[in-house]
């Protein structure tokens, strides 16, 4: 698993307000290839799919998964229009724990998709594409949730794609970094929530930690009563 550690090794270390320390260590290049990679896989699984079919989120079914999946690449391309070089708000913790506050808002956006069988991601990933593997990753994106930089902010799509490709059913296997990518920034969800925890989560298998971290199975032992860290 990607470390979680105070070495720089080439990667990004934020400092956000109040003194924090907010950073999930990648490979620049990776962060944006792994996405990239994440979603095409999403996509090539969608004609496939019973969209009618219950997906693993309770009283979503697979289309509703994947309407919100499809708004994604919009959204990231809407978001880089904005990049500049101001401070970020916001980190990886802070985005992927504040994505309880919008629940209402996403469960509306997601049924209203599916009612207009917006579930294959081909057409917005290919347009989205060319913006994503050229983004300027240190440059800073306003979001729905505030000002964040773009690295962290691919970082947080990264975990939204691997958790919801595997809320298909079937699931979708995610592409190995963009996996890693995402255990790592739910590693730093816990790390501000419950810090002496971090070591237990970390010593699970990536696919087991991010379930549990995400609320889709039940964390054995006293790690269940710091999970899940988003739903």
């Amino acid at each position: 698993m990607l470390p979680i550690d105070g070495r720089r090794d080439g990667h990004s270390t934020r400092r956000h307000p109040g003194g924090k320390i907010d950073r999930v260590p990648t490979d620049e290049d990776d962060v944006r290839t792994a996405l990239i990679r994440q979603w095409e896989l999403i996509a090539g699984a969608v004609p496939y799919i019973d969209v009618a079919r219950p997906s693993r989120i309770d009283g979503w079914s697979n289309g509703e998964v994947l309407a919100h999946l499809y708004v994604q690449p919009h959204l990231v391309s809407r978001f880089l229009r904005t990049a500049s070089n101001k401070e970020p708000e916001l980190g990886v913790a802070d985005n992927l724990a504040g994505t309880k506050a919008l629940k209402d808002v996403i469960d509306t956006s997601a049924q209203e998709g599916a009612l207009l069988n917006k579930f294959d991601i081909s057409g917005p990933l290919m347009a989205t594409r060319s913006s994503v593997l050229s983004a300027p990753l240190a440059q800073t994106i306003e979001t729905v949730q505030g000002s964040i930089s773009i690295e962290d902010y691919l970082v947080t799509r990264c975990v939204e794609a691997v958790v919801h490709g595997g809320d298909l059913i079937e699931p979708v296997a995610p592409d190995p970094v963009a996996e890693a990518i995402a255990a790592t920034a739910l590693l730093h969800v816990l790390a501000v929530s419950a810090p002496n925890f971090v070591a237990e989560a970390r010593a699970l298998p990536r696919g087991e930690w991010i379930n549990c971290a995400t609320g889709r199975d039940i964390a054995a032992g006293p790690l269940s009563g710091a999970t899940p860290v988003m739903s």
